[in-house]
């Protein structure tokens, strides 16, 4: 089963022509590929810094590189102080600023007048990198929706139709959801997760040690280990392990 993860889209540039019409061509994409979205415009630089310095994630950001409320590049600076990950797409009616691009590791250049169908395309291939990399797990509580880091994520507790998230800074969020979708939504991105325990669905990474009957994460916390998920764990832990020995994850 394919797993289709909502996106969250910026699109900021001072002309209204131009945000109205990125803002369609993307919204009618994603209706067509039952791509679930969700669109903020920003009108200049600095509105679009102030909200990425409060804590909202972006998963793509559209960009325009001339505004008269603070230009794109600097924009792009600041956001990169704060959110490696977000995929940057310049819009621009010039080419002079390829150089610049490329220092701020953007995804992808637009050009003015917007064509539609090199826009789709540009688009269509941000999702794809952004649904591979999987850098965020997202999840909607009381109407709001929230976005994790999946590296910081220690693991997920399933309790009746309650999962919580437990993070390696000691916070944890407590959402409606089954543990199996959970499950398998994580197996898409590049952050290993191991189902442990009916209850129970770990990163990789913060697993210290593991035992006949429990595993040990970095922090001190012991999940209990099924007799059903014991050799899966040993088999998936192993060659992780092995994996990650030279690595840097």
């Amino acid at each position: 089963m394919q797993v289709v993860h909502m996106i969250r889209i910026a699109v900021c540039d001072d002309e209204n022509v131009i945000v109205n019409q990125i803002e369609h061509i993307i919204s009618e994409v994603c209706k067509r590929e039952s791509i679930p979205v969700n669109i903020d415009v920003f009108y200049s630089g600095r509105e679009l810094k102030r909200q990425v310095t409060s804590g909202t994630k972006y998963d793509i950001i559209f960009l325009d590189i001339q505004m008269k409320g603070g230009d794109g590049i600097t924009a792009a600076e600041n956001i990169r102080k704060v959110d490696d990950n977000v995929l940057l797409i310049y819009v621009s009616g010039y080419d002079k600023y390829m150089m610049e691009l490329f220092r701020l590791d953007v995804f992808g250049f637009i050009k003015k007048p917007i064509d539609e169908e090199i826009l789709t395309k540009t688009f269509l291939e941000t999702y794809q990198r952004v649904c591979s990399k999987m850098v965020y797990f997202t999840f909607s509580y009381k109407h709001e929706e929230y976005k994790i880091l999946c590296k910081e994520i220690l693991y997920f507790e399933s309790n009746v139709r309650k999962v919580t998230i437990y993070t390696q800074n000691g916070e944890h969020y407590t959402f409606n959801g089954k543990l199996s979708e959970i499950e398998q939504k994580m197996s898409d991105g590049k952050i290993p997760f191991l189902r442990v325990h009916q209850s129970y669905l770990v990163n990789c990474k913060y697993i210290k040690n593991t035992s006949y009957n429990h595993v040990e994460l970095m922090d001190g916390a012991v999940l209990p280990v099924s007799q059903s998920k014991r050799k899966n764990i040993y088999n998936i832990f192993g060659k992780y392990r092995k994996i990650t020995e030279d690595s840097d994850y």
